[in-house]
Parts: C-alpha cells; sequence; structure tokens
C-alpha cells in the first residue's frame, strides 16, 4: 500500500467520512426566479408552488418582515434576481425573512404566495426548487381597490395610540 494514489483516495474517503458525520448547517433557501408564461395580458403563470409533499403548514414558523431590498440581501446574505424572501431552519423551527407587502406586490407577487413557497422549504423542499408548480389560475392576485382593509375608525385609534393619547 505504497502507491501514493491508493494513500490518497483513502485519504479522501476517511475526511469525507469525518465531514459527513458533522451537523452540517441548514443552507440559505432564497425564493426562486419566476417562470412567466404570458397569455393574453392578463394570465401571468408562476413557477413558484412547491411539490405538493412540501405544500403544507408548518410548526414553529416565525415571520420576519423587512423594508427594503438591500435589507433582504444583507439578512440573506444573497443577492438574486427576482428574490423577495428566503429561510433559515433547523431541526425545531424556521424563520422566513420576507420584504413588506408593498415592495412584493410592486414585484409582480403576494405576501401569501411567497410565504406558501418559503413554507415548502420549512417543510424540506430542496433549494434546487425541483418539482416546483406552477399557479394555474389568476385568483391570487386581487386589485388593490378589493382588498381587505382595516376599518378606518381602527386606524385613526391605532394613529393616536402611536402618537401617545390614553388607552
Amino acid at each position: 500500500m505504497n502507491n501514493p494514489a491508493v494513500i490518497f483516495l483513502a485519504m479522501l474517503t476517511v475526511l469525507a467520512g469525518i465531514k459527513a458525520a458533522q451537523p452540517q448547517p441548514q443552507p440559505l433557501i432564497p425564493t426562486p426566479t419566476p417562470v412567466y408564461e404570458t397569455k393574453g395580458e392578463q394570465l401571468k403563470r408562476f413557477l413558484i408552488l412547491p411539490p405538493v409533499e412540501y405544500d403544507h403548514e408548518y410548526g414553529d414558523l416565525t415571520i420576519q418582515l423587512v423594508n427594503t431590498l438591500e435589507e433582504l440581501y444583507a439578512i440573506c446574505g444573497t443577492k438574486t434576481p427576482f428574490m423577495l424572501a428566503c429561510s433559515y431552519i433547523n431541526q425545531k423551527s424556521c424563520l422566513v425573512i420576507m420584504v413588506n407587502d408593498s415592495i412584493m406586490r410592486r414585484n409582480g407577487w403576494t405576501t401569501g404566495l411567497l410565504l406558501r413557497h418559503e413554507q415548502g422549504h420549512c417543510n424540506g423542499w430542496p433549494g434546487d426548487h425541483t418539482g416546483q408548480r406552477p399557479l394555474t389560475k389568476d385568483t391570487h392576485w386581487v386589485p388593490a381597490a378589493e382588498r381587505a382593509k382595516v376599518p378606518r375608525d381602527r386606524l385613526e385609534r391605532a394613529e393616536q395610540v402611536r402618537a401617545g393619547a390614553p388607552r
């Protein structure tokens, strides 16, 4: 066993075994680049949904919203085209970092869809997005005038609370 090539291969095998035995950090999983298929001017189809086996609620999920893309890139440690969220996962919980809804919608997404995508990663869907599914209906986007809103009197009360009015 004095052959240098055999010794080198044996060392690599041992080192690979040691590395595999060590706990590996969970990868940062950015959102995908959307793939657009346009039919007419109304329907956009996005490859965004996780495979069915990953498309369900997650247990201990924390959602952190950020106000700028630059802040998102800093927290996620990467910058890719169309990135609006990322996830950090450990053995017990998942943290989803997302830009706020106004940025999400300006970029053609909704917070609900991105959350569903990121929950797929929380549930074990790999970052290569294997099996990603498109939206099949244009029912996931509601015009601003038709979205649910906080009643005006409650917004006014919240503003008073923020200004320090007695409760």
